[in-house]
């Protein structure tokens, strides 16, 4: 996300020092941001987001080691690796997130809770699309003898699904909203 979407939060300040020279400063005078819930229930909603990713990261990695024929299939193959870049910025959004409860300026609420929101929609649905290309072979191409690693491949798709749908339901507990323009 480019921070030039966020420049026009800040006004440029000049000043002249001792020495009568012009300093610029970035002064920020957007809008702040707060968040509606208790400084616990953000670190406990950090903490899970953190779990959650890493069993994300672990399930759908691990999906890619599985020696089954469904991934030769392109609709089954291209989903796995569209996967990874919603991913990514899933990642940058939840190390974002903050730890303690304050004021927040607009740059920060969208790199990570926006960030958050918008990348994990992308990511269930690419997954959404994994599961159905997996479905698709296990009906018209899956062999008896392959059975047991595509069963394998789309549980690993579905939990790795769950936990993306479950972030997105703890995201819905942590409202954001704007406050004004003084940093109280």
């Amino acid at each position: 996300m480019s921070m030039k979407k966020y420049s026009e939060d800040y006004d440029l300040v000049e000043t002249i020092d001792d020495k009568g020279r012009v300093k610029r400063k970035a002064v920020y005078s957007g809008n702040y941001y707060e968040i509606t819930v208790d400084e616990e229930s953000l670190v406990k909603f950090k903490k899970s987001s953190l779990l959650l990713l890493a069993g994300i990261l672990l399930s759908h990695i691990s999906v890619g080691f599985i020696n089954n024929q469904g991934m030769n299939q392109f609709y089954v193959i291209f989903p796995y690796v569209i996967v990874f870049f919603p991913l990514m910025y899933l990642i940058s959004g939840i190390l974002s997130l903050p730890w303690e409860k304050r004021n927040y300026i607009r740059s920060e609420i969208g790199l990570s809770f926006d960030r958050m929101k918008s990348s994990s929609m992308a990511l269930i649905t690419f997954l959404g699309l994994g599961i159905f290309g997996e479905l698709v072979f296990l009906i018209f191409g899956a062999k008896a003898d392959d059975y047991l690693l595509e069963f394998l491949h789309l549980f690993l798709d579905i939990f790795t699904t769950a936990a993306v749908y479950y972030i997105i339901h703890l995201q819905k507990q942590i409202p954001t909203q704007k406050i004004s323009k003084k940093n109280n």
